[in-house]
């Protein structure tokens, strides 16, 4: 038996990142065992790092002070997610001082301790024992993503899940993004230029394309760079069920991605007027177009063929190596893509 008292009562739990010590973390609340809670959360593979449970209490009414936590740190919060830009103990501390300074609610007995149950333990360990990295491994990826804040003056947007291929940051903004990714699985990371097919503001991604089909602007600004060699681009079909996007054998815009060096204006414009393909035309390409794609995954009623909403989804990016000085090596790519991302932002600002 996992439940307090009634209903109202209940745990407000904050949650951090597994294995990996990053200035974010979860709040939310529960009428049952915070360690089930997280285990759920985990399970249901919702996009983002595996995660533990780094402080919990029990009160009298868990929902109202879960959201006076919300508006207090909403500063720091992540658009529409539970995920906030602080370090765990810090957001103990404000829920602490939240309670101190109201007599509404207070701490609450349970009818049990508190304790990890012994089942959703064990399944979170086996879950998690194949991603769990060495102390020198994690301290690599922790100052990759360290030395990607510091140099862009950020907070930082995590994404990907540590059991996944690659996880990462990224400046989190609307439009246009910076962003860090590391493929642990392969020991490399990358640092990119990001535009994805989403409203945002006036679709973005669709003022891009038409004005690049005119001017081959960011093709242009390729000239100047010391080692186009270096950078690489790619525009990718993101198909939507809901809000997840299943891999498709159709990913590839033009094919595959290519060297800057090896981009010419003829492969571009073609790129260019498929991923433009992949936007309604009959809403003057500010929304999605339903395409038959191909499911990757093999799927369990023998169907691969599925009519779904794409768009489109732009990538430039450079590797980034573990080698040597990362700070040094992040400025060093951050100059490299630096005139790449200002052309791009300054597409979107005509």
């Amino acid at each position: 038996m996992d439940r307090l008292i009634n209903n109202s009562q209940g745990y407000v739990y904050i949650l951090q990142v597994k294995d990996i010590d990053l200035p974010v973390c979860k709040i939310g609340m529960t009428t049952r065992n915070p360690y089930r809670r997280c285990e759920e959360i985990n399970i249901s593979s919702t996009g983002d790092f595996i995660w533990e449970v780094a402080h919990s209490v029990a009160v009298s009414d868990c929902g109202k002070l879960e959201s006076l936590v919300h508006q207090k740190l909403e500063p720091l919060r992540q658009k529409r997610r539970e995920f906030f830009n602080l370090n765990p103990t810090d957001a103990y501390q404000a829920m602490l001082s939240i309670i101190d300074r109201q007599d509404e609610i207070t701490f609450v007995d349970v009818i049990e301790p508190i304790s990890r149950d012994n089942n959703a333990f064990e399944s979170q360990k086996r879950s998690t024992q194949r991603v769990q990295r060495n102390s020198r491994s994690n301290e690599k990826y922790v100052e990759m993503l360290d030395a990607f804040t510091t140099v862009l003056g950020i907070k930082g947007r995590p994404f990907g899940q540590l059991n996944k291929p690659y996880f990462g940051m990224s400046d989190g903004n609307d439009g246009v993004q910076w962003n860090i990714v590391i493929f642990a699985d392969a020991d490399k990371a990358t640092l990119g230029i990001n535009l994805e097919g989403m409203k945002y503001k006036d679709w973005p991604i669709a003022r891009f394309i038409i004005s690049e089909l005119k001017t081959f602007a960011l093709l242009n600004a390729t000239q100047s760079l010391s080692n186009p060699e270096r950078v690489f681009v790619r525009f990718t079909r993101d198909a939507w069920q809901v809000t997840s996007r299943p891999l498709i054998e159709e990913q590839y815009i033009g094919g595959k991605q290519i060297s800057l060096s090896d981009l010419n204006e003829s492969l571009w414009f073609s790129m260019l007027k498929e991923a433009l393909e992949c936007l309604d035309e009959k809403k003057k390409y500010h929304g999605r177009k339903t395409q038959e794609v191909t499911l990757a995954n093999k799927q369990r009623n023998g169907f691969q063929k599925r009519m779904l909403p794409v768009s489109p989804h732009l990538n430039v990016w450079t590797d980034i190596s573990f080698q040597g000085e990362i700070l040094e090596n992040l400025i060093n790519g951050t100059k490299l893509l630096t005139p790449l991302y200002e052309r791009v932002k300054k597409i979107l600002e005509r």
